[in-house]
C-alpha cells in the first residue's frame, strides 16, 4: 500500500473569495468617491460613478450567488462519500 498516507480534503474551498474581496473594496470606492463629489460636481462624472456603482452592485451579487452554488455542490459531494 503506496497511498496509506494521501488526505483528500472535500471541504469547500472560497474560490471566489478574492474576486468578491476586490469587487467589494472597488465598490466602496466608488461609493466614497460620489459621496465626496460636491453639489458642483460634473454632472457625467456623477452619471459614471453611479451607473459604475449598478453595476459593481450587480456582478458582485452574481458572483456572490456563484460561490453559494460552488459551496452548495461541494457539500452534496461531501454528502456522498
Amino acid at each position: 500500500m503506496k497511498y496509506n498516507n494521501v488526505k483528500i480534503d472535500l471541504k469547500p474551498l472560497p474560490i471566489l473569495e478574492e474576486l468578491i474581496e476586490d469587487l467589494t473594496n472597488k465598490y466602496l470606492t466608488q461609493k466614497a468617491v460620489l459621496a465626496s463629489c460636491g453639489e458642483y460636481a460634473d454632472p457625467h462624472l456623477v452619471q459614471g460613478l453611479e451607473s459604475d456603482i449598478k453595476l459593481l452592485d450587480e456582478v458582485l451579487e452574481r458572483v456572490y450567488d456563484q460561490q453559494q452554488l460552488i459551496n452548495l455542490r461541494a457539500e452534496q459531494i461531501i454528502g456522498l462519500n
